[in-house]
């Protein structure tokens, strides 16, 4: 086996080492253990900022319950449940949007910031278009490949709608065709938003 010297501050060294105690490990295995991972990751063409993006990702989808689902078994149910009761079905959608708003609120406060963190896990969903757009006054939010019919579109919207009003957004106007939701609004003067420097 080979032997590498390397340095580490005091603090890292104590983290290593109060970790590997934790686990029941050697210092040597975890060390071992962090490598194996980064070169796995790099491998699979991730870097660490990505996996802690991905990590915070799913962190986010486990607090709203969020489930895989295939699109065309959530596209069939949803058509079917808008037969039923179209009204109820759209005051669900925007309830949950409002719920995935507060939560997301809570972690990312800024809109702007938002846009630019919607880029950093576009790639994490199975959406061909995930698009936030946020100048300060103008707010724009676009998903391509969120089902196959309209239904799916129309519930789309009222989910999105509702996640925008919790960020202040108002005078909503939304473009729906199949696979394809685009909301967009103002600003409310007041609302959370990054000034520019």
């Amino acid at each position: 086996m080979a032997r590498l010297n390397i340095s580490l501050t005091n603090e890292m060294a104590k983290r290593i080492q109060d970790s590997a105690d934790e686990d029941g490990k050697t210092i040597s295995s975890l060390i071992t253990e962090s490598v194996d991972l980064y070169l796995h990751l790099k491998k699979m063409g991730l870097s660490r900022n990505q996996l802690m993006k991905l990590m915070k990702f799913l962190e986010v989808i486990k607090s709203v319950d969020a489930v895989p689902v295939p699109s065309l078994l959530l596209d069939t149910t949803l058509n079917l449940a808008l037969t039923s009761s179209e009204e109820k079905i759209f005051d669900v959608w925007c309830e949950t949007g409002r719920i995935a708003g507060e939560l997301i609120k809570s972690i990312v406060p800024d809109i702007t910031q938002l846009s630019n963190e919607f880029k950093d896990y576009a790639t994490f969903t199975p959406l061909s278009k995930l698009e936030l757009k946020a100048d300060g006054k103008e707010v724009e939010l676009i998903l391509m490949g969120t089902g196959y019919s309209m239904g799916s579109a129309k519930v789309t919207a009222s989910a999105l709608r509702c996640f925008l009003q919790v960020y202040g957004v108002t005078n909503l106007s939304e473009s729906i065709s199949e696979g394809f939701v685009k909301v967009k609004g103002m600003l409310k003067e007041g609302a959370d938003v990054a000034k520019e420097e």
